[in-house]
């Protein structure tokens, strides 16, 4: 019996020794082997407005130009535009290839005409600004993208008669310098403030003796309130030149607005005083 305790008790010492091991192996496992992979946060997206071709210098964006994507936020430029709309009638001031993030700084605004308008006109053009001083412009009836033709007035020189029955002098004509000129955009200074005497904030009282003047929202400007300085043109350089020089000898310019279909080119005759007198059959006897 003694023989066969101890045989037992080795048996079951082999076996507290095996499992022993098997658990200080499976313990460990756990600490020392690799732990599982954690469940990766979704990255954070925005949208951006990316194009969906190449596009040129000085394209007009339309609607299918552009479209919008979702990127990390890491991934997106610091001035990039988040709606289409931003882009579309803007004007691209640098080559865009396709899928490329449309940033604020890569577009020109035509209605700006204080910095982008020079992006709106050809590269054979220049962009004048004419004096709003004729009677249309002073109505304030014309607006950017009118058509219009300008009539001039000037006194200029006569030739003498080459039979010697006359002698030169000077005389006065009337003509259409220039036919079918799209204005640009119009420069107009708001005279409201100045006219109806309104003040840029409010006084409020605040206590006793104290008052406060709170600064007012500026309110719309009505067309009334607006007071057009020029126009401003693009223009063939010599043509440009050509309507300085009137302008600076003196002449008397007057616009006259076309229908916006209109694009036939008037034949018309200088009008000077024999031009009246033979239409109208002026007779003028002493």
């Amino acid at each position: 019996m003694t023989r066969r305790r101890w045989i037992i008790i080795g048996v079951a010492g082999t076996l507290a020794l095996v499992l022993g091991f098997g658990l200080l192996a499976a313990i460990l496992t756990r600490v020392v082997g690799p732990r599982p992979a954690a469940t990766p946060i979704p990255p954070r997206t925005v949208s951006v407005v990316v194009t969906t071709h190449d596009l040129p210098v000085r394209a007009l964006l339309e609607p299918a130009d552009v479209t919008l994507i979702d990127v990390p936020v890491q991934l997106a430029p610091l001035e990039a535009l988040g709606d289409p709309a931003q882009a579309v009638g803007k004007i691209t001031m640098i080559p865009l290839v396709t899928g490329e993030t449309v940033a604020a700084h890569h577009l020109a605004d035509p209605t700006n005409y204080t910095h982008d308008l020079a992006f709106t006109i050809g590269e054979d053009q220049v962009l004048m600004a004419f004096p709003a001083g004729d009677l249309m412009s002073r109505l304030n009836i014309l607006q950017a993208g009118d058509v219009v033709d300008i009539f001039v007035s000037l006194q200029s020189p006569v030739l003498p008669d080459p039979a010697g029955s006359g002698e030169g002098g000077s005389a006065f004509f009337t003509f259409d310098a220039m036919q079918q000129v799209e204005i640009s955009a119009v420069v107009v200074e708001i005279v409201q403030g100045r006219r109806s005497g309104s003040t840029a904030g409010a006084a409020v009282r605040v206590g006793e003796g104290e008052v406060e003047v709170q600064p007012q929202p500026t309110p719309t400007p009505q067309p009334s309130d607006l007071q057009p300085q020029a126009l401003l043109l693009a223009l063939d350089p010599q043509d440009a030149l050509v309507l300085k020089h009137i302008k600076d000898v003196g002449g008397v310019i007057d616009i006259v607005l076309r229908a916006p279909t209109a694009a036939v080119r008037f034949e018309l005759s200088p009008v000077m005083a024999d031009y009246l007198r033979d239409r109208f059959g002026l007779v003028i006897s002493r």
